[in-house]
């Protein structure tokens, strides 16, 4: 009844953030877990923005949300699609979640099956506001 993540940091300095998650499901979607817990890194940042996303995931949906009193979409991703996204072009994704905010990066799945995985890689930058 759950999607095991596994967590692997490939950076963690004092302004960038790249995690890799790996997630396997027993065949369970799940809706609002946690994905990266900003304060257990370097620093301690309050918050994160995106500005890179790499994921290759089996037939389901991955959808990604900022941690709040009433949580905000950040992307959704279509099991189909094996992706390799830079947004530092426009600044990367800002957390703008109001009320409540943690700055942590929660995840939901949806159509997935026993034994399927998927990955994916987060590049971040650590803010403190």
């Amino acid at each position: 009844m759950t999607v095991t993540v596994t967590r692997q940091t490939i950076a963690d300095g004092p302004r960038n953030l790249i995690v890799k998650c790996n997630l396997v499901s027993d065949g369970t979607d799940v809706t609002n877990q946690s994905l990266i817990d900003v304060s257990g890194y370097t620093g301690a940042p309050t918050d994160v923005k995106i500005v890179g996303v790499k994921a290759v995931l089996g037939g389901f949906r991955l959808d990604l949300h900022w941690d709040a009193s009433s949580n905000v979409d950040i992307i959704s991703i279509a099991g189909d699609e094996d992706i390799d996204q830079c947004y530092r072009s426009f600044g990367g994704y800002v957390n703008n979640a109001g009320t409540g905010k943690t700055g942590d990066i929660l995840y939901s799945t949806n159509g997935i099956s026993s034994g399927e995985e998927g990955y994916i890689t987060l590049e971040m930058v650590k803010r403190g506001d």
